[in-house]
């Protein structure tokens, strides 16, 4: 389906909004967002939220505004887009969302929440903005036809990632005059490993679960390239998902290491779940201007880490 490339259709039909976002999600919606202004949303539960107050400021509206738009239009909102916290959930809130110690009440938004506001919102020159960039979006994504379904991408088979592998290091030895880095040695000879004793894992079990360290899901599965030092390296990568979201499991395994037994978490990436669990905290790593900082605010090198996390 094609939606009229203008504005005035997303502000007046409540199916082309929906429509709009449907290929969205809250990752994708906060990139939309950052385009125009940046705004902040509270990781809360392990996704971002913000309140009413936030997304008025954001929108550089009156806060009465943004309650009567919403308040007209409460059958759109989705449970996915917004919510109102009371009880228990105001109470873990509280302190994450900077909330008063009055507050009986909040009502808050997502990321597609604060999109669907400004596809409405029309006395704002930033909600304009994002319906612009929302309908660039609409226009870049071809009308649906049949087609012949593409397979699939799978990783070669074990023995010829193996084979590249040593052709690889003998290429660098080559090249350094047989002076490779012991640390670059280490870390192949890790992989090489852990690589043979899963493959046989599965081999001998028939299972077909794939258990995952975060760094090799990230490099394996997503193609990143996770460095070895800096704010973006990869201990800070696995003490992200741990921290931020501890919900994709606990389970740790012996792996290699540099060239020692240690406990690695590992994550059940035959599970969509958490497939797309790890895919978004690693985006979110990777997006993040200083995961350090974010880290240290959330408690994460702390003895004994906080359960109410918050990325700064």
């Amino acid at each position: 389906m094609s939606l009229p490339l203008n504005q005035g259709v997303l502000v007046e039909s409540p199916s082309l909004r929906t429509s709009a976002l449907s290929n969205l999600d809250d990752s994708r919606a906060k990139v939309v967002l950052s385009k125009a202004k940046a705004i902040v949303f509270a990781v809360w539960n392990g996704s971002g939220w913000a309140t009413t107050a936030q997304i008025a400021e954001y929108f550089s509206v009156t806060e009465s505004a943004v309650k009567e738009l919403t308040r007209v239009n409460q059958s759109e909102f989705q449970s996915l887009e917004t919510k109102t916290l009371t009880g228990k959930e105001l109470r873990d809130a509280r302190q994450t969302l900077c909330l008063p110690s009055r507050t009986s009440q909040v009502r808050v938004f997502s990321a597609l929440g604060a999109l669907r506001i400004a596809m409405i919102l029309q006395q704002s020159q930033v909600a304009a903005q994002v319906r612009t960039i929302i309908l660039d979006l609409v226009a870049a994504v071809p009308s649906i036809t049949t087609q012949t379904p593409v397979p699939a991408p799978a990783l070669p088979p074990v023995e010829q990632r193996l084979q590249t592998l040593v052709e690889a290091m003998k290429t660098l030895a080559e090249l350094t005059g047989g002076r490779l880095n012991p640390y670059m040695e280490q870390y192949f000879q890790d992989f090489a490993a852990n690589l043979l004793a899963q493959h046989n894992q599965q081999v001998l079990s028939g299972s077909k679960e794939k258990w995952m360290g975060v760094v090799n899901f990230a490099e394996t599965e997503l193609g990143k390239k996770v460095p070895l030092s800096g704010s973006h390296y990869r201990g800070h990568l696995g003490t992200w998902v741990r921290t931020f979201y501890p919900q994709l499991g606990e389970r740790q395994e012996m792996r290699l290491v540099n060239g020692t037994q240690q406990p690695v978490y590992v994550y059940a990436c035959h599970d969509p779940m958490v497939a797309n669990g790890l895919t978004k905290a690693i985006e979110e790593f990777f997006a993040h201007p200083n995961p350090t900082a974010a880290l240290r605010t959330a408690g994460a090198f702390a003895t004994k880490k906080p359960r109410v996390l918050v990325k700064s």
